[in-house]
């Protein structure tokens, strides 16, 4: 029998990233589509935020057992098999009429997204060599923050420029060269942990709970899941209600994502020089600082700035975050699907209910609570974080 071909953790690290950038550009597609299917299908607000939310949730459903299905079939196989379906789920959207369909292919569209996120990224991070692991998740993260632009961009102009269905189709056929291509990509066949001696994915919760390298990871996915879902939800109607345009707000999240992919790329480069866990309980603070000074009266030049400063701070640390998680999972004998379901699911929670909070208090008119509440929760976030990378060092 012809044995495989060696794994090279550079094409395997840009094939995991062009799934995940694909499916972060198809995920924000929607945001400037949803002013299209309001007028062409008649959907109300609350209609546009389920479709939107539908994503999320589905990733929040399906990410803990996409990853505990991957540790035990192997994440390349589970892997391909949703991008396979992701193949037909992308470009679905395109021919989605009314507002069931639309939720239902959203619905689908997520649960793909949670094996790419999971399944995914088990195998690039079991395939590769320990050395190389962290820059591999680093660039994987990296493609997913240029995918913050991509995304709008696919939605709005390009869609304007071709047609929804011919540039959707064209999605559809870009992901199926990727499928095409993981079929050649060897590792990821099983676990680098024996199936005997894997735990199930939960016991990843329970190891969350006590200091180490999986309670860092959750609470740094978590607490920069609230705080960005907040800041998406406050500074537009913020800067609108200031008379800013909303290509103008789109420019200033942009400026963010350009930010945060350079932030990524200065993590990437720096490697083991830089100290991951002291990064972790030091970030958090500095984005409180952040949240504080936009309590404060600032013209729209000035809280745009700090806009732009929080998303690009937000950055390093998802990029940090998921190799943490990658090594704490080996260290405690969970399989890295798993993990990284968990993971998943832990910021999926953080992007539901950050919204949910922060629009009941903007109806009570007191958006200075939120930033308020979530500049503490940063400084409580940095306390735990501490302890746990006192906790590391100990161990």
């Amino acid at each position: 029998m012809r044995q495989r071909r060696p794994v090279s953790p550079r094409r395997l690290t840009a094939l995991i990233s062009a799934l995940i950038f694909l499916d972060m550009a198809t995920w924000l597609a929607a945001i400037p589509l949803i002013p299209v299917w309001h007028d062409q299908f008649g959907l109300t607000d609350g209609q546009a935020g389920l479709v939107l939310g539908a994503y999320s949730f589905s990733v929040l459903v399906f990410a803990i057992p996409a990853g505990w299905v991957a540790d035990r079939i192997g994440a390349r196989r589970v892997t391909l098999i949703a991008a396979a379906c992701f193949v037909v789920a992308a470009p679905a959207i395109a021919f989605a009429d009314t507002f069931v369909l639309l939720v239902l292919v959203r619905i689908v569209q997520g649960a793909c997204s949670a094996v790419v996120w999971s399944a995914g990224l088990a195998w690039l991070s079991g395939a590769v060599d320990s050395s190389y692991r962290p820059r591999a998740l680093t660039i994987a993260n990296a493609c997913a923050t240029i995918a913050t632009i991509g995304g709008p961009l696919l939605g709005g102009p390009i869609v304007a420029r071709f047609g929804i269905t011919e540039s959707f189709a064209g999605l559809g056929l870009l992901v199926g060269a990727i499928v095409v291509w993981g079929l050649f990509e060897p590792g990821g066949e099983s676990g680098v942990v024996p199936h005997a001696d894997r735990h199930g994915p939960f016991v990843s919760l329970r190891h969350a709970l006590q200091p180490g390298l999986l309670q860092v990871s959750f609470i740094s996915i978590g607490f920069v899941a609230l705080m960005m879902a907040a800041l998406q939800l406050l500074a537009p109607l913020y800067l609108d209600d200031q008379g800013v345009s909303s290509a103008a707000i789109g420019w200033i999240f942009t400026a963010g994502s350009v930010l945060s992919v350079i932030a990524i790329v200065v993590v990437a480069r720096l490697g083991s020089r830089l100290n991951h866990l002291l990064a972790l309980v030091v970030l958090p603070a500095v984005c409180g600082g952040g949240l504080a000074v936009m309590l404060l009266p600032l013209g729209v030049p000035a809280y745009a700035v700090m806009l732009v400063l929080l998303i690009g701070l937000a950055a390093p640390i998802f990029a940090i975050a998921y190799p943490i998680c990658a090594t704490g999972a080996r260290a405690v004998k969970i399989g890295e699907g798993g993990a990284f379901g968990m993971l998943n699911a832990v910021w999926a929670v953080g992007s539901l209910i950050a919204p949910v909070i922060a629009g009941v208090m903007l109806q009570r008119g007191a958006p200075w609570l939120v930033y308020l509440v979530v500049a503490l929760l940063s400084l409580g976030v940095s306390f735990v974080l501490l302890r746990s990378r006192a906790a590391v060092a100990a161990a």
